[in-house]
């Protein structure tokens, strides 16, 4: 996806629309190249790093107006609560205005201005235990405070009734999670959908005409790919997957009634070196959807320490003690507010997310390599395959 070059000029104005007192002479950008969606730029003041300026990217999030409304939601969700009290934080925004956190420039492109934090870290990848716990609790809290009963004031009235008929138990937590997921409308729709993703894979696979043997080589690895092989597994393990996706709908058979993050990867994440709040980053796709999504993202980004497009499939390997470490942090922080379904597929969210990731990356390729980046033709074969390859490692565990 390619970014508009803009001048100097033009980004210290946006920067100057958000704090019309600034001095202009102070601030020096430099592009960001972290992140594959949105447009981002450092912002310095006086040569000190001081604010990240970001263009969101309306090709991908064609509902931008709803992203700037969650995002607002979710500002308001978090100020009940003090950040000591929470133990993580969001990226602090500086609003445009009373009435708007995102300036729309004459282009109606959505920008908007982040805090930067220069003591907390950002990990691509995970190295130690530690990095692992922080990581499940932090996203495990993030969990924990989107889906509180008491951020549902719809059922709050209802909750000392005392004539009311106490529904069971499951029904009980829907309910009151499901007022708090309606304030988030879908920002991506059928984001983690399986049945969604194989709709586009099958699309994608019925276009394809090119071969389905296919090499190449990536420094001194030959690495082939027999798509149909992979077409063959992909069908094998594709309805109990379904199924899962099923049990986690609401009864209407439409939506999600948690409130999830839906990109709860490590580097989505900034973890302090001593005991600050950590921040979450990326919350464009907060919206309706599972715990079982944000636990499992996590599990698939913290269980393997290689490269998404690691060549040497010997490498791409679970760190099982990591996998550990982080779902049970995580779960820790919301053992007690899970469902019957919810508990009966909790082994199954890093299976389900993989399987999900190893999909749209073939999907990808298959269309033409026109979503990811890649610096080569078979560049999301390579991604598909190690995602599948971890997904086979998680079964064998889940099967025993």
């Amino acid at each position: 996806m390619s970014i508009k070059k803009r001048s100097l000029l033009e980004l210290i104005h946006k920067v100057h629309s958000f704090i019309p007192e600034i001095l202009v002479d102070e601030l020096e950008v430099q592009q960001l190249g972290l992140g594959h969606i949105h447009e981002s730029y450092l912002i310095q003041q006086s040569g000190t790093p001081t604010w990240i300026l970001q263009r969101i990217n309306t090709q991908v999030f064609t509902k931008p107006e709803q992203v700037e409304k969650n995002h607002d939601a979710l500002v308001d969700l978090f100020k009940r609560k003090s950040i000591d009290t929470l133990g993580i934080q969001l990226p602090k925004v500086v609003p445009y205005s009373a009435q708007s956190l995102y300036y729309w420039d004459a282009d109606h492109q959505p920008w908007r201005l982040y805090t930067f934090y220069g003591e907390h870290i950002c990990y691509e990848y995970c190295s130690s235990l530690e990095i692992a716990r922080k990581a499940g609790k932090a996203f495990g809290r993030f969990s924990r405070v989107l889906n509180k009963p008491e951020n549902n004031h719809e059922n709050e009235s209802e909750k000392h009734d005392p004539e009311r008929v106490e529904p069971s138990l499951e029904n009980t937590v829907t309910s009151k999670t499901a007022g708090i997921a309606e304030t988030f409308k879908p920002t991506l729709d059928a984001f983690h959908s399986i049945h969604h993703r194989a709709q586009q894979h099958h699309a994608a696979r019925a276009k394809y005409h090119g071969p389905l043997k296919l090499s190449t080589k990536q420094g001194s690895h030959l690495l082939q790919f027999d798509l149909e092989a992979w077409n063959i597994t992909i069908e094998k393990h594709l309805p109990s997957l379904m199924s899962i996706e099923n049990a986690l709908i609401s009864d209407d058979g439409h939506r999600f009634n948690r409130l999830s993050h839906n990109d709860a990867k490590l580097n989505n994440l900034l973890l302090h070196p001593e005991n600050e709040p950590a921040v979450i980053l990326d919350l464009d796709t907060v919206m309706p959807g599972s715990f079982l999504f944000d636990l499992g993202d996590g599990l698939r980004s913290i269980s393997t320490s290689s490269k998404e497009d690691e060549p040497d499939l010997a490498q791409v390997r679970i760190q099982w003690e990591y996998h550990q470490q982080y779902r049970e942090a995580f779960l820790a922080e919301v053992d007690s507010m899970l469902n019957q379904v919810e508990q009966r597929y909790i082994s199954f969210a890093g299976p389900y997310m993989t399987f999900i990731m190893g999909l749209r990356f073939y999907t990808d390729f298959l269309d033409g390599n026109r979503y990811y980046s890649s610096n080569y033709p078979e560049h999301n074969l390579v991604r598909a395959r190690n995602q599948f390859h971890l997904f086979h490692q998680m079964m064998e565990k889940v099967n025993g």
